[in-house]
């Protein structure tokens, strides 16, 4: 069995390797083409898709308006470590620094504490997987696709279990 799985086939991108990584660099909007969802208008920002540090607070998580011309911007540091800048009202609100890894599909793949372990697995807890690739589309604006899944269990009687995926393109802004 295997946890957080990449269903998407996306077959209309740029794929990514190491001699052409650096294709990768520029700066983005935070948005989405799509609509926001109005339940969840964080839910395509792609500071969210980024930033997973497990049980964050109010005051680790950025807000981004329409009015704030949220964007980031991306930097291959080396051919292990990727950085990402948020950016709101031109200042630098999130600085980080993530291990990646490219494989065959030619997609850069972020290494980003992608496994988190609450109590036991199975006993008295649960498994939350989440993974995040990227490459680019054919007008080189940005194709994030992330995948999450969530499963827990008490005593092998297996509790509430979610699993989701999306795919967002966001504009290159340069």
């Amino acid at each position: 069995m295997s946890c957080g799985v990449f269903r998407d086939k996306h077959e209309n991108y740029q794929r990514i390797n190491a001699g052409n990584v650096a294709i990768l660099n520029g700066n983005y909007s935070i948005f989405a083409f799509k609509e926001p969802d109005e339940k969840y208008p964080f839910y395509d920002n792609a500071n969210e898709k980024f930033y997973r540090n497990y049980g964050r607070g109010v005051a680790d998580t950025l807000k981004f308006d329409s009015l704030s011309s949220g964007n980031f911007k991306i930097s291959v540091l080396n051919k292990d470590e990727i950085n990402f800048k948020f950016i709101k009202n031109k200042k630098v609100v999130r600085n980080q620094t993530l291990k990646y890894k490219i494989k065959d599909d030619g997609f850069l793949y972020i290494k980003n504490r992608n496994t988190t372990i609450k109590g036991v697995p199975f006993l008295f807890g649960g498994v939350d997987v989440r993974k995040v690739r990227i490459a680019l589309n054919p007008n080189k604006d940005l194709l994030i696709n992330d995948v999450f899944d969530s499963s827990g269990a008490i005593l092998l009687i297996f509790g509430d279990a979610k699993v989701w995926e999306s795919s967002n393109t966001y504009k290159r802004i340069n």
